[in-house]
C-alpha cells in the first residue's frame, strides 16, 4: 500500500470519502469477542475500513440478515490430494468459503524436486484463492525408501531467496532435529532468518521430543490424534491444528482439550482430503459443521476457523471483520448448517450458492518431466512372491478406515511353494511398493489386514511420501496388471479383477494430479467407487486412501516401502518372519 491508498482508505474510513462498497443489513461475526453485530460494513480498495453506519457508497449490497464472516483459512493442506492443480483446487474450495490456505508441495516434491515445488508456486498464483506455499522440508521424509528427487538445504535456501515462498514444511524428520543433523538445521535456520513459519509434524513424539521441536522453532502441530497429545503441544506454546481429512479425522478426539482458556490456540486444518470428499464434504467449512454438531459454539468454530488460524500463521490482514483486514468475506444464511451463500475476495464477489461468478485464469503448463514421471523398471509374476514359512506367525499390517496409524499384528498365514498366499476369507492381502522413479527394480512385498478385497487389486501411483506404486490384492494376476495398467497410463489408480482392468482415473501429473477438469475428475473417481464393488469391496470409506498412507514411513507402527517392511517405533525395516 502507498501513501495515496492508505490516505483513501482512511478517508472512506471516517466518513470524510465515500467507500467503495458498503454491506448493509448484515449480522457482523465478531471473532474477537465470539458476538454478532448488527451494523455495515464498508469497503475501499480492497480493505475494510469501517463497521458502523455508512450511508452513502459507490455500490451497496444488501446481506437480507446474513451473517457476515471473515473468509475461512485451511491451516494445513497438500493440494496434490485433492489430484488436480492449484487452479482447479480453487474453483472447488473458494465457493465453500475457503480463501486462504497454508499448502505444503511435498507430494510432488518428493517426485520432482525444487523445480516441482516452483511449478507449484507459480500455479498459486493471481487466484482468488490465497495460497500461501511452504518449502517441504524433508524431501525425502526418511531415508528409508527411494523417491524421486530430493530437496537439500541449498535448494530451500534457494527458494526462500526468491521470494515466492510463505515458510518451512512439516518437518517429520524428527530424529534428523533431534540429532541435530546439519542438512535439517541449516533448513530450519534459513526459515528463521527470514522470520518464516515452520511447520510441525510432531506424530507419536514424547514431552522431550515436543521440547525440541518448539526450541528448534516450529510453531504447531496436525498430527495430535487424542485430547492429551493436544494439550502437551499446547503447554509447549505450539498450535494445534484440528486435522479433519478423508483418511484421517481427529476433531472428535481432540474436541474435549478445547477450553475457554486455550481455545486461541487451535485452528483448523484438512491436510489430505480428496476431491469427492472436498466436493461432497466441504473442506473447512465441513469442519465447522461437524465442531457444531459435536457441540461447540458456532461463533467457537468460526473463530478456530479464521481468526485463530491467522494468528498461528502470523497474518495480520486476515481472520476477522474490522477495520484494516482484508476484505475477504463471506455471507452465511445459517451459522449451524454454515452454508455459505457468497464468497467476496477483497471486495469482488467470486461466488454465489455454491458457485463461481468470476472466471478463473487458465492453468499453466507444467514441466515436462513432470507430465512423464512413471519411470519403473519392468517387473513379473516372479517378483510378486513373498517366501514364507507355514510353520510361523507373519508380521502383518492391520489398517482401519479413518486413520492413517496401523498396527503391528502378527498372524498365522496360508502359505503354498514356499510362498505366501492371500487369504480373502482372513481379510490378508498381498500388499506391493514398487519403485517408479529411477528404475532402481526395488519391489517392497508384505502383508495388509483391514482392507476387504475379494477378488482382484487395487492400485496407485499415489503413496505417502515418496509415491512409489502401491498396490494390494488377492492374486499376482491382477496386482500385476494393475501396477502395469498405471505405468501405460503414466501414473493413477485403477481396479483390477481377475487380471482385467475395470475402472482407472488417470493422473498424469507427477502420478498425483490430473491435467483434466475437476469434474471429469470427479466422474472418474466415481467410476472407481463403483468399480470396487466388482471385486468385493462394500464398505463406506475409500480404501484408496487407506493405501495411499502404508507407505509413510513417518507414521506408526508398520509400514511397506520399496525395500521391505518397515517398523516406524523400531525406525528399521524388520522381515515379516522371524
Amino acid at each position: 500500500m502507498n501513501a495515496e491508498t492508505l490516505k483513501t482508505t482512511i478517508a472512506a474510513s471516517s466518513k470524510q470519502s465515500v467507500p467503495d462498497l458498503v454491506i448493509t443489513n448484515g449480522k457482523v461475526i465478531d471473532v474477537f469477542n465470539l458476538t454478532i453485530i448488527e451494523a455495515d460494513v464498508a469497503v475501499s480498495d480492497g480493505l475494510i475500513v469501517g463497521i458502523g453506519s455508512y450511508p452513502e457508497a459507490k455500490q451497496r449490497i444488501d446481506a437480507k440478515g446474513a451473517y457476515i464472516s471473515p473468509g475461512l483459512i485451511d491451516g494445513h493442506i497438500h493440494i496434490e490430494s485433492a489430484m488436480v492443480p492449484p487452479e482447479e483446487f480453487s474453483k472447488i474450495v473458494v465457493p465453500k468459503g475457503v480463501t486462504t490456505v497454508i499448502a505444503d508441495p511435498h507430494e510432488i516434491a518428493n517426485v520432482g524436486g525444487a523445480d516441482a515445488v516452483r511449478y507449484m508456486m507459480n500455479a498459486a498464483k493471481n487466484l482468488p484463492l490465497d495460497i500461501k506455499m511452504m518449502i517441504p522440508s524433508c524431501v525425502p521424509a526418511a531415508p528409508f525408501e527411494h523417491n524421486g528427487a530430493d530437496v537439500p538445504a541449498a535448494d530451500v535456501k534457494a527458494l526462500f531467496e526468491e521470494g515466492n515462498a510463505f515458510g518451512l514444511g512439516e518437518v517429520m524428520n524428527y530424529p534428523a532435529v533431534l540429532s541435530g543433523e546439519t542438512d535439517m538445521l541449516e533448513k530450519i535456520l534459513s526459515a528463521r532468518a527470514g522470520g518464516h513459519v515452520i511447520d510441525g509434524h510432531a506424530a507419536g513424539l514424547d514431552i522431550y521430543a515436543l521440547n525440541a521441536y518448539r526450541t528448534a522453532g516450529i510453531r504447531n502441530d496436525h498430527e495430535a490424534v487424542t485430547a492429551e497429545e493436544a494439550l502437551e503441544r499446547i503447554r509447549r506454546g505450539m498450535y494445534v491444528l484440528i486435522r479433519e481429512g478423508t483418511a484421517a479425522k481427529d476433531l472428535e478426539a481432540l474436541l474435549p482439550a478445547i477450553t475457554p482458556a486455550n481455545a486461541r490456540r487451535f485452528a483448523f486444518a484438512t491436510d489430505d482430503r480428496h476431491l469427492d470428499h472436498l466436493i461432497k464434504e466441504g473442506s473447512i467449512d465441513g469442519s465447522i459443521r461437524k465442531a457444531i454438531k459435536l457441540g461447540m459454539s458456532e461463533l467457537q468454530a468460526i473463530q478456530l476457523a479464521t481468526l485463530n488460524a491467522a494468528e498461528a500463521f502470523g497474518l495480520q490482514d486476515k481472520g476477522a471483520i474490522a477495520p484494516g483486514y482484508e476484505a475477504t468475506f463471506l455471507l452465511v444464511d445459517d451459522l449451524k448448517t454454515f452454508t455459505v451463500e457468497a464468497v467476496f475476495v477483497k471486495g469482488e464477489q467470486y461466488a454465489t450458492s455454491g458457485q463461481l461468478v468470476q472466471n478463473i485464469r487458465e492453468s499453466i503448463d507444467a514441466p515436462e518431466h513432470l507430465l512423464k514421471s512413471m519411470n519403473m523398471a519392468p517387473i513379473s509374476l516372479q517378483d510378486l512372491k513373498l517366501p514364507a514359512k507355514a510353520d510361523q506367525e507373519a508380521t502383518i499390517i492391520e489398517s482401519s478406515p479413518g486413520s492413517i496409524i496401523t498396527k503391528s499384528i502378527k498372524e498365522s498365514i496360508q502359505v503354498s511353494e514356499g510362498c505366501f498366499q492371500p487369504d480373502p476369507e482372513k481379510n490378508q492381502l498381498k500388499l506391493t511398493v514398487v519403485e517408479r522413479h529411477k528404475q532402481r527394480g526395488n519391489v517392497g512385498l508384505g502383508i495388509v489386514k483391514g482392507i476387504p478385497i475379494q477378488n482382484g487389486a487395487i492400485v496407485s501411483t499415489v503413496a505417502h511420501d515418496s509415491h512409489n506404486v502401491i498396490a494390494c490384492g488377492t492374486d499376482d494376476d491382477s496386482i500385476l496388471a494393475a501396477i502395469n495398467h498405471v505405468k501405460e497410463i503414466n501414473g493413477g489408480m485403477a481396479v483390477v479383477k481377475e487380471g482385467t482392468v475395470v475402472a482407472s482415473l488417470s493422473l498424469d501429473l507427477a502420478g498425483l494430479m490430473s491435467t483434466k477438469p475437476h469434474k471429469v475428475v470427479q466422474k472418474e473417481i466415481q467410476e472407481l467407487e463403483h468399480a470396487l464393488k466388482a471385486i468385493g469391496f462394500h464398505e463406506n470409506w475409500d480404501p484408496f486412501l487407506t493405501l495411499a498412507f502404508l507407505a509413510l514411513p513417518v507414521i506408526p507402527a508398520l509400514k511397506l516401502t520399496d525395500t521391505g517392511l518397515f517398523d516406524v517405533l523400531q525406525f528399521k525395516h524388520i522381515p515379516i518372519q522371524s
